[in-house]
């Protein structure tokens, strides 16, 4: 076989096993450049997830002072009726012709909150979640009397009932506030004015930028 056939011949055995390996290789090359490209989305998604669940934590500060503004709207508002029949002296009560037993009925508005003033409460990220530490809630008005009735059970008849009725509202007034102090510290008041603060700070909070999740928040008393 004349030398030039020979090398032609070698020429295009040795192309033809280029190009074998050449295309394989680039095929190759281009699927780890896609799973390369897919990974690094797979990752740019975890981080935005993991930012959204943890993005809270930038609006603490911020959602603490947006609960300091809302005091009033934070209040918690409890109604009672309350009744009680006692012995009225003569001389306590306007308008009675002598001592006797008046019953009494009427309803309360007892009125409970926070203080929420910045240096008396905080807000923190803590490993199970949110926890907002402040005092227990106590009366944040006088409460109010209303629907005040009376009726006199024995004794004495009235013979001035307009200043009977506004020495029994004044009577009732002193109760009520007593009364309320104490029932600051009942379960059910204390987790409806949880329940407030929570809702508030947890819808301040999810509609913040970038947040995603709002983790469990707890109310624990300092």
């Amino acid at each position: 076989m004349p030398l030039i056939r020979k090398i032609v011949l070698l020429f295009v055995v040795v192309s033809g096993t280029a190009a074998l390996t050449y295309f394989p290789l680039q095929g190759l090359l281009a699927s780890s450049r896609g799973e390369v490209q897919e990974l690094k989305s797979v990752v740019q998604k975890t981080e935005a997830e993991l930012l959204g669940h943890t993005r809270y934590t930038s609006f603490l500060t911020a959602g603490k002072q947006s609960l300091a503004g809302q005091m009033t709207l934070l209040t918690a508002t409890i109604v009672r009726e309350e009744g009680v029949s006692q012995v009225v002296e003569r001389l306590l009560l306007p308008g009675l012709s002598s001592s006797g037993t008046v019953a009494i009925w009427y309803a309360v508005e007892y009125s409970y909150g926070f203080d929420l003033r910045p240096n008396q409460y905080d807000v923190r990220a803590v490993p199970t979640g949110i926890e907002v530490r402040v005092r227990r809630p106590t009366l944040v008005a006088t409460p109010a009397v209303t629907n005040l009735k009376y009726k006199i059970l024995s004794g004495g008849v009235l013979t001035d009932e307009k200043a009977a009725a506004l020495k029994l509202y004044e009577e009732a007034s002193v109760r009520a506030k007593a009364q309320g102090a104490l029932m600051a510290s009942e379960p059910p008041i204390l987790a409806l004015c949880e329940k407030k603060l929570i809702e508030f700070l947890h819808g301040f909070l999810a509609k913040q930028p970038g947040v995603k999740v709002v983790p469990h928040i707890t109310v624990v008393y300092q």
